[in-house]
């Protein structure tokens, strides 16, 4: 398999930084230049050609697809004359510099090879177990220059993690005045954050972190987590032992590339997500982009949680040398979008507004067949049905947690992926029964789903302030809006000391990040019901009683 095509991490860090205001935009590249030198690399020659830049749009489509369909036949000398056209076109992208590697690894052109890894890794690439194991660079393995390029491999990568922290620093003007943005670097976790959040919110987001590694470290281990509180406090077991989380999954190696996570203001992020997504933008509340190591979310709540385990998942695919379908993938992370910290610490998934969805499919008659979810392709996955695909592929994960099996589906599809990787083969495996019988126990389970609230005003308590959407950490309370909901000559009910533009992040200490958050997070109460509300006012926190109203 061959690295996919995908904007470099400096394009996409420059967009940010532009978007943010901090230098003026600097134009693409034209198509004719020839690729940039990097530092203590001879920059090699390639042919040029004057071309429009529409045109070296679809081009670059062109030959992309062009490069793949040549490595797919093996026909590495078309593979290597498409990438030397591609590179003056996409130059600051590590991707075609690796594939070029690899396919003049192929034809035995030792030392060529050998140089346009060093380009690659000079422009970004920093999967060392991917370089290791790559068939197509088994040509160059035994040189003496290429171990030295693993031996130093450690030094390189702190190196450039350097000089992308300075570069970021410096876009997002940290520390600078009148800049909201701060920079944090987490060690264990191999993650450098910048963030425009308030500090305490953003340290509670660490902290999710730290229980979501440990959550993704117990079913990647395989350790038995179920989805119900544990008897006893601390970290989940294993098979008994004393706390002890599984040695093979233990925190990042120091090879493991730094992931750089952007936390930005509500203003940045709409515009990072139009230059990404264009029309679509709206539709986006987060990313993580493998090639670049860059995670951009819009709140510190769902968006955060999913886009984070995106992370973990795809560590854990290198290190096995897998690549799951993209049902897996989405699924998965998809199913930590809602969740509680239970007693003893470990984080519970709970049903949702994607669960609501599927029980309105199922009962509809409407579900995606198990067969088409096996075989979905990441363009069918997300253009077809995506809230569809998005939410069943969530509650067959919930399906399978809220039975104890999850990890040990996890287990037994990374044991077999290679032989079967769409999924269905570990689900016969973990419930014991053929996958048509397993799909209607699904079906029987989609139907006794409850119903969870999933827009505030509606559910059957609510708060006696309306709210709107907020920057990410938080709704934001609107008094004036409460005027639509009353009858003419009524009262407005209490608002608990609550004001307007106030940011609520918590009800009964239960996190409340985003709409979706609030709304389910009030459907366990009763009008009337006396709750503790947290909030920010302007940079100060506070908390306040209300009392909890009828549905609107």
């Amino acid at each position: 398999m061959k690295w996919t095509l995908s904007p470099s991490f400096l394009s996409l860090l420059c967009a940010l930084g532009v978007l943010c205001g901090e230098c003026p935009a600097e134009p693409p590249a034209p198509a004719t230049a020839t690729p940039p030198a990097r530092p203590g690399i001879d920059n090699p020659k390639f042919p040029t050609r004057e071309i429009s830049e529409e045109e070296a749009a679809k081009e670059r489509a062109r030959l992309e697809q062009a490069v793949l369909a040549a490595f797919e036949r093996d026909d590495f000398a078309a593979a290597e004359a498409g990438l030397r056209e591609l590179i003056p076109l996409d130059h600051d992208n590590f991707v075609p510099w690796y594939n070029l590697a690899c396919a003049l690894s192929m034809q035995g052109k030792t030392d060529e090879a050998l140089e346009m890894l060093r380009q690659a890794i000079a422009r970004g690439f920093a999967d060392l177990r991917e370089m290791q194991r790559d068939p197509h660079l088994a040509g160059i393995r035994a040189t003496d220059e290429y171990k030295a390029i693993v031996a130093a491999w450690s030094g390189v990568l702190e190196k450039r993690t350097q000089r992308t922290i300075d570069a970021a620093a410096k876009k997002f003007r940290v520390g600078e005045p009148g800049s909201p943005y701060v920079l944090e670097k987490d060690e264990g976790l191999r993650l450098v954050y910048i963030s425009a959040f308030d500090r305490v919110l953003f340290e509670e987001a660490r902290a999710d972190a730290v229980k979501l590694e440990r959550w993704w470290r117990v079913v990647a281990g395989g350790t038995g987590h179920t989805n119900a509180p544990s008897a006893g406090a601390g970290e989940q077991r294993e098979h008994g032992s004393k706390g002890q989380l599984p040695a093979s999954r233990a925190a990042p190696s120091t090879l493991t590339p730094w992931v750089l996570v952007i936390l930005p203001t509500r203003a940045d992020f709409i515009k990072w997500a139009i230059e990404r997504h264009g029309d679509r933008f709206d539709r986006v509340g987060g990313e993580y982009n493998h090639s670049s190591k860059m995670l951009v979310s819009m709140d510190l709540g769902s968006s955060w949680r999913h886009e984070f385990w995106h992370i973990l998942h795809w560590r854990d695919m290198d290190a096995r040398g897998q690549r799951h379908p993209m049902w897996v993938m989405e699924g998965l992370c998809s199913l930590v979008e809602d969740c509680d910290t239970g007693p003893g610490g470990e984080m519970i998934a709970r049903p949702s507004w994607r669960t609501n969805m599927i029980l309105r499919l199922g009962k509809s008659g409407r579900l995606i067949p198990w067969e088409v979810m096996f075989s979905s392709k990441q363009r069918g996955f997300m253009n077809e049905r995506p809230l569809a695909y998005y939410g069943q592929a969530r509650a067959m994960f919930l399906f399978l947690a809220e039975q104890g099996k999850l990890a040990e589906w996890y287990s037994a599809y990374t044991a077999g992926w290679k032989e079967e990787p769409t999924g269905k083969g570990a689900f016969e495996a973990v419930l014991g029964k053929p996958i048509k019988q397993i799909e209607r126990d699904f079906r029987v389970w989609v139907n006794r789903l409850p119903e969870v609230a999933d827009e505030v005003g509606r559910g059957p308590a609510n708060l006696p302030v309306d709210v709107g959407i907020g920057g990410g950490d938080g709704p934001v309370v609107r008094i004036d809006a409460m005027a639509d909901f009353l009858q003419p000559g009524g009262k407005a009910p209490s608002t608990g000391g609550l004001r307007n533009n106030d940011v609520i992040t918590a009800i009964d200490g239960k996190p409340v990040r985003d709409l979706n958050d609030l709304a389910r997070v009030l459907g366990g109460y009763e009008a009337g019901a006396m709750v503790s509300v947290s909030y920010i006012r302007g940079k100060a926190h506070g908390e306040t009683t209300v009392r909890l109203v009828p549905p609107r």
